[in-house]
């Protein structure tokens, strides 16, 4: 399986090596996207060949020369590539299979097919009702069936790589036409760039692939960067071993509602830089310790502080000096670990009981955190265009008070988070 898993380094060995590998085919269908742009590389192929029924302004011609060229792909010995025939099921096989496979000599006859059907099973790509009825044609929920049990998503180094279900499945128009069996396939396929659907949004699971449609969808096989994937890359679970999430109320709730995989939580209601109101921050277990003693116990490698709301009764020198000297003492004690300052979440103001919650005073203290994060390299996590609304209020669907949030809204942003803390700062 070890060949599977590295499929994508396969196809891009393939277009250095211009290893050989041919196809026959079959249908017609409306093209599926419009061509995409040249890769460079694609330029510096030699010998280009021409074929009879492949022009220029063809939306096919760009994936079809360039597959063509390297050797995957190959003509008719009257000139043609027969862009519109349809694509059989052992024709697909052979596309999808022979990247993996070192040089085969196919035999002659029907049986054409037989060493990637056996390679297939061999390697457990294929099931024995893969490598039947090779000769019908191969429809598209087919086609992401077997694509999908190949390794398709990037690998990104300290992330996590899943593909945006979400996001796929809202582009899906016709997802009740979909076979159950093959959604998470198409899902899968879907997500990771390789198709894109039709022009009215849909898949389409019953239609049949033409070789020039193949073209396009190997030609993105072989150039990752050509695909638009719908992919959600966040931090792993072993990124928040050694975290620390610091703050006011704002943060227990998210120790509470949140999904991060169990980093530490130090919190106090009504706290802020100023301190806390009984003395004592909190931990998941709800002990209270003071805080600069419990900093002093541990050190960690990454704090997120989740300061600002409680502060907005002050003016923004103020302000901006003692959370200045509040970084000088955690940066004291804990100087290994990298710093996130969040803004402040906006306010309800209409549900707010303090008339100091104010949108005015909301952004006042948030330019302070951006001006501080800034001046001192630190990473700032811009909780506030998380949750504003067009008008720069906090919806009355994510509050019960003005404030604090609700259990969906806590969920929302630590599922943000996990994406935010991989971005630069």
């Amino acid at each position: 399986m070890k060949r599977i898993l590295s499929f994508v380094l396969t196809w891009l060995l393939l277009a250095a090596l211009l290893l050989p590998a041919g196809i026959a085919a079959e249908e017609e269908t409306p093209p599926e996207e419009a061509a995409l742009p040249v890769p460079a590389e694609a330029e510096d192929v030699p010998d280009r060949p021409v074929f009879s029924d492949v022009a220029e302004s063809d939306w096919f011609y760009e994936p079809v020369e360039y597959l063509t060229s390297a050797g995957i792909l190959r003509g008719f010995p009257d000139g043609t590539f027969r862009p519109g025939e349809t694509l059989t099921r052992g024709q697909f096989l052979k596309l999808m299979l022979s990247p993996l496979m070192p040089e085969v000599t196919e035999p002659e006859g029907k049986e054409w097919w037989r060493p990637y059907v056996d390679f297939g099973l061999s390697e457990g790509i294929l099931t024995q009702g893969d490598a039947e009825d090779l000769d019908k044609p191969m429809k598209r929920h087919r086609m992401a069936r077997l694509l999908a049990r190949l390794s398709l998503l990037p690998e990104i180094e300290g992330a996590l790589v899943e593909v945006d279900r979400e996001e796929v499945l809202a582009r899906l128009g016709d997802l009740e036409a979909i076979p159950s069996f093959d959604l998470e396939a198409v899902i899968a396929v879907y997500g990771a760039g390789l198709i894109q659907g039709y022009d009215d949004g849909c898949f389409h699971p019953e239609r049949t692939m033409t070789r020039a449609e193949a073209a396009m969808l190997f030609y993105r096989c072989l150039l990752p960067e050509l695909r638009q994937p719908l992919l959600r890359v966040t931090a792993p679970e072993a990124w928040f071993d050694d975290a620390l999430l610091l703050g006011n109320s704002l943060c227990g709730g998210l120790s509470m509602y949140g999904d991060l995989p169990e980093p530490d939580v130090l919190y106090s209601s009504g706290g802020s830089i100023f301190g806390s109101p009984d003395g004592l921050y909190h931990d998941r277990s709800d002990e209270g310790y003071p805080l600069w003693q419990k900093l002093g116990e541990k050190q960690y490698g990454k704090i997120i502080l989740i300061y600002g709301t409680n502060e907005m009764y002050y003016d923004a020198e103020y302000f901006y000096d003692h959370y200045a000297a509040f970084l000088d003492r955690l940066e004291a004690l804990q100087p290994q670990a990298q710093l996130w300052l969040c803004t402040a979440p906006p306010v309800n103001a209409r549900l707010a009981q303090k008339e100091e919650l104010t949108k005015r005073n909301c952004r006042m203290v948030n330019a302070v955190i951006r001006e501080l994060a800034a001046e001192r390299g630190l990473g700032l996590l811009d909780v506030w265009s998380l949750f504003a609304d067009e008008d720069g209020d906090l919806p009355s669907s994510c509050t019960w008070d003005g404030i604090h949030l609700t259990p969906e809204s806590c969920l929302r942003w630590t599922q943000w988070l996990r994406t935010e803390v991989l971005q630069p700062s």
